[in-house]
């Protein structure tokens, strides 16, 4: 399972960054409900990123989901820091 490099959080937008590596990105691909949840791939595919815009329950399990599917380690936590 591939760690995070960082993870990046805008509490204004609630909104945060997962990035597991940086190369250019060729594709941003929705995951879930146009755009909520995001990755950024590479040209062979690979998991750059993904962003999440939101911090609800079910929008950070779609995130889940697919950092699994992908054999990458997602925060158990995201929020806006206080």
């Amino acid at each position: 399972m591939i760690n995070p490099e960082t993870v990046e959080v805008d509490r204004e937008v609630k909104a945060a960054y997962v990035r597991y590596a940086k190369s250019v990105v060729a594709e941003t691909i929705d995951v879930w409900e146009e755009g909520t949840v995001a990755a950024d791939v590479d040209a062979a595919g690979n998991v750059l990123g993904i962003e999440v815009l939101g911090f609800d329950d079910e929008t950070l399990s779609h995130a889940r989901v697919f950092a699994q599917e992908h054999d990458l380690a997602f925060p158990p936590r995201i929020e806006a820091p206080a």
